[in-house]
């Protein structure tokens, strides 16, 4: 196969295909008016056509939209500086109005929700968490991992934190800490599919699989359990199984409750697993 996309970073988004055209009744009007862009560990851009080219693990975020107007732009851009800054209120102001501005934008709910969750306030995170959620209903970034975890974690399934803990794996730069801290986070907290999201793209050929399997076990959030399922068929297409993960792909794409960034990543593996 060309790509070999074992797994996706913390920072998930939507991630557009390349030469397959498939018909699909998830997909919303607002889905085409999304914004791709790819880049590499580095975060270096790469280019849509460069990646059946390439191997290893990409990143891929959404940004921006038609229709949202240059104030509430200029509002979210400003609240994510207050935010990098440290200062979260006025972070949180400003999100507000960029979020009155476009109430059909998504993005000042998401990242108040996060804002929130810097703070340790679950339940405003958890709040609007559940509002990006009714307004991109298809995913947008880690919505769907966050607001299930944190779920969970109200619910008292899933110990309070952890969603903030599994978050902060972004900020390691030591691939080694990083490394062991996944590992922590599967030992401690096995019901955790993320964690075996991640753990598996650390290991290969049939030990990747059972842990893939391990995730698929639990009760995993919409996109999760996509991602799984994407990186099982790529798994199974190197074991010389190309009809089977073939199968699968296509199950993740027609599936009703795929996630658009499910769909649109297992159209591109499946333009790119050879036979």
């Amino acid at each position: 196969m060309k790509n070999k996309i074992i797994g996706i970073l913390i920072k998930i988004g939507l991630l557009s295909s390349c030469k397959n055209e498939f018909k699909n009744e998830n997909k919303s009007e607002s889905d085409n008016n999304v914004k791709i862009e790819f880049t590499d560990k580095q975060w270096n851009k790469i280019l849509k056509e460069d990646l059946e080219n390439s191997s290893g693990i990409f990143n891929y975020e959404i940004y921006g939209i038609e229709g949202v107007s240059d104030l509430a732009k200029s509002l979210h851009s400003q609240a994510r500086q207050y935010g990098q800054s440290g200062n979260y209120q006025k972070a949180i102001e400003n999100f507000e109005q960029a979020n009155k501005e476009a109430p059909n934008w998504a993005y000042p709910l998401y990242d108040l929700a996060y804002t929130y969750l810097l703070q340790d306030d679950y339940d405003n995170a958890l709040k609007y968490y559940q509002l990006t959620d009714k307004v991109a209903p298809k995913g947008f970034y880690t919505s769907k991992i966050a607001l299930h975890t944190l779920e969970r974690e109200n619910a008292g399934d899933l110990q309070k934190g952890l969603y903030k803990s599994y978050v902060s794996l972004e900020w390691i730069d030591n691939q080694a800490e990083k490394t062991e801290m996944i590992k922590l986070l599967v030992e401690k907290f096995p019901s955790f599919a993320p964690a075996w999201k991640d753990y598996s793209s650390l290991l290969e050929g049939n030990e990747r699989l059972n842990a893939i399997e391990k995730g698929l076990e639990q009760n995993a959030d919409m996109e999760t359990k996509g991602m799984l399922r994407i990186n099982k068929a790529l798994v199974i297409n190197e074991n010389g199984y190309y009809k089977k993960a073939s199968e699968i792909l296509t199950e993740v794409i027609f599936d009703k409750n795929s996630t658009f960034g499910n769909i649109e990543m297992a159209k591109l593996v499946l333009n790119n697993i050879s036979k």
